[in-house]
């Protein structure tokens, strides 16, 4: 089933939706008789795929997914200690029945604890996840429905995300935007430094270093550089908006049974 966006927010819709759940704006629907009522367009890829390379700055999403992209470094610290600690905890009592026990409440906790990160992506990046419930035999002994809980493939897909992805995913991507988003707005306001050296000391390009090129050059690489920071940050939000995107996507992977 091909997605579909809501071309004001960016929030993913279900087919059989006639509201955005996230801004309450309308969605097209074709009549029986092919004609289209005169609601908003609904389109067939996230809106922050495709936006203007300026217009990025106009999307209330790209600050969203800035978030969120910041978020997976606490996140991924917390899965993989909760996993790491846990299962090797449970794991070593395995040999008395409550070891086993544990690690049994164990395992169905992963996917119900991967949905506070469907929800984040739902929410800040407008992907929408679902993810799959597990499903209790509700005939059968105690022991084939435990083993029959055991067989939604999510928290196998959960406990490896936890413990191998989560938190270098997280590292990488704080350390990508902060960077980015840093280095950026460091050359936009690079000419503060002059003011503050004039402020000071009455005179700019004091330094003995400045003298080794013409102070034309010197000035032109004062006005260059913010506009160069600008154009830095605007193609750095469009990379960061995509890496958030395709990231809740993994996680709508690994929800899904």
């Amino acid at each position: 089933m091909s997605e579909i966006y809501c071309t004001e927010c960016g929030n993913e819709l279900e087919i059989e939706d006639v509201f955005c759940s996230q801004c309450g704006s309308t969605v097209m629907r074709k009549r029986s008789n092919g004609t289209t009522e005169q609601v908003r367009v609904a389109i067939q890829e996230h809106p922050l795929l495709n936006v203007g390379f300026f217009g990025v700055y106009t999307q209330g999403r790209t600050y969203l997914n800035l978030l969120y992209l910041i978020l997976l470094l606490p996140l991924g610290i917390f899965y993989f200690t909760y996993a790491v600690t846990l299962f090797s905890t449970f794991a070593g009592l395995v040999a008395i029945c409550i070891g086993l026990a544990l690690l049994f409440f164990f395992l169905l906790s992963l996917p119900y604890l991967l949905e506070i990160q469907t929800w984040l992506s739902s929410f800040l990046t407008g992907v929408r996840i679902k993810p799959d419930r597990i499903k209790y035999k509700k005939e059968g002994t105690l022991t084939e429905k435990a083993f029959s809980s055991l067989k939604n493939k999510s928290i196998y897909k959960s406990f490896f995300y936890y413990l191998i992805f989560a938190m270098p995913i997280g590292i990488i991507t704080f350390t990508f935007a902060v960077t980015l988003i840093s280095t950026s707005v460091g050359l936009m306001f690079s000419w503060v430094e002059l003011i503050v050296e004039y402020a000071i000391y009455g005179e700019v390009f004091r330094e003995a270093w400045y003298g080794v090129l013409p102070t034309g050059f010197w000035i032109f690489l004062h006005v260059i550089t913010p506009i160069i920071g600008f154009f830095l940050l605007t193609f750095s939000l469009h990379i960061l908006n995509r890496m958030a995107i395709y990231h809740s996507r993994f996680i709508k992977f690994i929800a899904k049974n």
